[in-house]
């Protein structure tokens, strides 16, 4: 008896969720009428010549500009800081001209404050100025030491050579005096004229004329063989450091005035001129979160603060895959469209191609690229350089192809689709198609020319709705 409830509260449950659930089934289902489809507006399957076109992403470069970064540089003894990209030199900006201002060559675009380089340059003066006269004294001195080695090996050697050669002459004759005396003395000796003691005087005065002669010819000998050799080393060598200390005060004289160059160079390059005509632009681009070329701000070492293009010849730089790099050769003709012109396009060539590729670092160099350089054949008014830009370049011959605008294809679940008028209403139609040129893919099947398609095409309620 409990059983038959429960078997007819079954039953009830059965008899009222499955209409229920074929109800809700049958309102939540999609439907694809003629009124399910809206597009931006209608395009036209045609025939058309294509030919095979490379598509590739480039930036706008000026086809001649400079980067101009200061030239000033750290100095010894000098105190350096520290700023937010790292040492910073001894100065700051104290003048600039505005972004975008067009200069002529020599015109000053920036000044730094040349403060600490002026006064390490006067300092330099002084140092200069002590180093001459370090130098005239070295002069002199040199003067001074020639002049005593001239005058010892002309003059004063001549002179004390001779004089010892008379002494020695002047005891030699003395000597034969002496000796003449003594003999004669000794005669008269024997005769009993002179006594014993005036004999002895004799032969003490012959004596000490000998040790005269003796005296003079050691002194003769000395001088000759010794002395000359010692004074004129001695004069040489006073003439050898008078040279070295002169060339000492002539390097060091050199290298104050080198330095002085050098500070006066660097307060010279306080000043930044336009190396050519063009338009300022900063180029703290990169780091602009961190550091901003302006009034006061700190500068660094080699860091590049402006660019100057010449904005009146304009050039595309694109980068192609080592693949297809075979495929482009000067001259060919593409047509190039910007962002910032959207819907138009603008003729171009290629002008040149580097002869070897560079790695691709944004995928960690396992990628071979050539740069490629295009030039417009007339630049719009407003290009700058760094804007971004699309390039196609006609890599084969053209052929006859149907051809179908790309914002009619779009895809679902990675199979591309169309929607196309018929006398029943729009009508979806899956296609295979293929690259083309520009604005055009090339259908390989699913469309015919002639066919109307729907631009952007969308479908009212692409998800359906639950009704409560």
């Amino acid at each position: 008896m409990r059983a038959r409830p429960r078997r007819w509260w079954a039953v009830w449950l059965m008899l009222t969720i499955v209409p229920a659930a074929l109800a809700f089934a049958h309102r939540a289902a999609p439907s694809e009428g003629p009124a399910d489809w809206t597009g931006r507006g209608r395009g036209v399957v045609r025939v058309e010549s294509v030919g095979t076109t490379l598509i590739q992403s480039g930036v706008v470069r000026a086809a001649t500009q400079t980067t101009v970064s200061p030239k000033v540089e750290l100095l010894s003894g000098v105190a350096y800081g520290f700023g937010s990209l790292g040492v910073t030199l001894p100065t700051r900006i104290i003048e600039i001209v505005p972004e975008g201002a067009t200069v002529r060559e020599g015109e000053v675009i920036c000044r730094f404050d040349p403060s600490v380089y002026e006064e390490q340059a006067r300092l330099q003066r002084i140092e200069v100025d002590r180093c001459r006269s370090s130098l005239a004294e070295a002069d002199r001195e040199l003067a001074v030491a020639q002049a005593e080695l001239i005058a010892f090996r002309e003059g004063d050697r001549i002179q004390q050579e001779r004089f010892l050669e008379t002494e020695l002459a002047m005891a030699r004759v003395d000597l034969s005096r002496a000796e003449d005396s003594l003999t004669w003395s000794q005669r008269m000796g024997k005769l009993g004229y002179l006594s014993s003691a005036d004999l002895a005087e004799q032969r003490l005065a012959r004596l000490r004329a000998e040790i005269t002669r003796d005296n003079a010819e050691v002194a003769l000998q000395t001088f000759l063989d010794t002395t000359v050799e010692k004074l004129l080393r001695d004069l040489e060598s006073r003439v050898e450091r008078a040279e070295t200390h002169r060339a000492y005060a002539t390097e060091a004289l050199q290298a104050a005035e080198d330095r002085q160059d050098h500070l006066d160079e660097q307060v010279s390059h306080c000043t930044l001129t336009a190396p050519h005509d063009g338009t300022v632009l900063y180029a703290d681009t990169a780091w602009r979160e961190y550091y901003q070329v302006r009034d006061g701000a700190e500068v660094y070492p080699h860091l590049p603060l402006f660019i100057l293009p010449d904005l009146s010849r304009l050039e595309v730089e694109i980068q192609v895959h080592e693949r297809f790099s075979s495929q482009i050769a000067e001259g060919q003709q593409a047509t190039v469209s910007f962002e910032v012109f959207p819907g138009r396009s603008y003729p171009a060539r290629v002008t040149a191609r580097d002869l070897l590729p560079t790695p691709d670092w944004y995928h960690f160099g396992a990628w071979q690229q050539f740069r490629v350089r295009l030039t417009l054949d007339e630049a719009p008014t407003g290009l700058l350089p760094e804007m971004t830009a699309e390039v196609a370049i006609a890599t084969g011959a053209a052929r006859p192809a149907i051809t179908v605008p790309c914002e009619a294809v779009a895809w679902d679940d990675h199979r591309p689709y169309c929607v196309v008028e018929t006398p029943s209403g729009p009508a979806r139609r899956p296609v295979r198609v293929d690259r083309g040129s520009i604005d055009r893919l090339v259908v390989r099947d699913g469309l015919k020319p002639g066919d109307r398609v729907f631009l952007l095409p969308k479908h009212r309620d692409p998800i359906p709705r639950v009704h409560p």
